[in-house]
């Protein structure tokens, strides 16, 4: 590896340093940062690293290098989806703003590195009929150790609009059982509030767990959410294929549909933009026939 590239490893390093530790990015948005930077530059960025003090003699020599490998290795982006290489060129613009901001360059050159416009569609989502077909399904079947754990699972995801991997660790701790409320840590480390239906705080109860988290003495494993979320598709008759994240979009379509204010709904969901929630208003005619008496059906049923 030549001085260049390890001082361009070093740079990146640093980089997702600050990203962890002042812009309190959440694991996952870390990883997808560390495959980006390390298929744009051709370089292998450490787990652990340690922390370098990089002292850059020549700016604009940097600035060209970097402008190189970017419209170099972008081309292998073509092939992805708009939004996905847009994720990948916001990564790049970060970066290059923090380098004009650390003094590691002279010209903030993100300008050169637009998104393509990505195409809006509605998010996938069950209708209330399809909602209310899973709760007769759990009314008849057997309860058990697993099907209450499936239950509670789904009473947290469709009932609070939660992210999955924010019910997959919640802990009994951040349970409020009398105001039917759970205190839960999002997206850079932010804490919010959620208010719960009556039949999510009951399916919660029935876990009947003295364990730190909800589903055991340590989180429920992702993976293992989306299994049981698919499965609870397959064993209601649902056509489409549901997972966690269609029952969060679930959540917030029939809220809005049912008129629910849409920065609540930004508080709810724990959107940093509201542009992020607004995604959920573009429903069509046949969408908003389905209004609802209430803002959540769990509410009536």
């Amino acid at each position: 590896m030549n001085s260049f590239q390890n001082k361009l490893k070093e740079l990146c390093h640093l980089f997702l340093h600050f990203m962890t530790y002042t812009k309190r990015l959440s694991e996952h948005s870390l990883k997808a940062y560390k495959i980006d930077l390390q298929e744009l530059f051709n370089i292998r960025l450490e787990s652990r690293p340690k922390i370098p003090s990089v002292k850059i003699k020549n700016k604009k020599k940097l600035e060209e290098r970097i402008k190189f490998l970017i419209e170099k290795n972008s081309v292998q982006h073509f092939k992805l989806s708009p939004s996905s290489r847009g994720r990948k060129l916001a990564v790049v613009r970060s970066f290059i703003r923090w380098l004009a901001e650390q003094n590691y360059i002279d010209e903030d050159f993100r300008h050169l590195f637009r998104s393509p416009k990505a195409v809006s569609k509605v998010p996938l989502f069950l209708s209330v009929d399809e909602v209310f077909s899973i709760l007769e399904m759990f009314k008849n079947t057997k309860e058990n150790i697993h099907s209450l754990r499936d239950r509670a699972l789904f009473f947290l995801l469709y009932g609070g609009g939660l992210r999955v991997s924010e019910a997959c660790g919640l802990k009994i701790k951040d349970i409020n059982w009398l105001d039917h409320s759970i205190k839960i840590k999002g997206k850079g480390k932010k804490e919010r509030l959620v208010s719960l239906p009556k039949k999510s705080i009951e399916a919660l109860k029935a876990l009947k767990t003295n364990s730190v988290y909800l589903f055991g003495s340590k989180p429920l494993s992702t993976r293992k959410a989306y299994d049981i979320i698919k499965s609870i598709g397959q064993k209601t008759g649902i056509l489409k294929p549901l997972h966690p994240h269609a029952l969060r979009h679930s959540f917030a379509t029939h809220m809005l549909l049912g008129g629910s204010d849409l920065r609540v709904l930004q508080e709810l969901l724990g959107h940093k933009s509201l542009t992020t929630t607004q995604k959920y208003t573009h429903l069509d005619l046949a969408h908003l026939s389905q209004a609802l008496e209430t803002c959540h059906p769990l509410h009536n049923n």
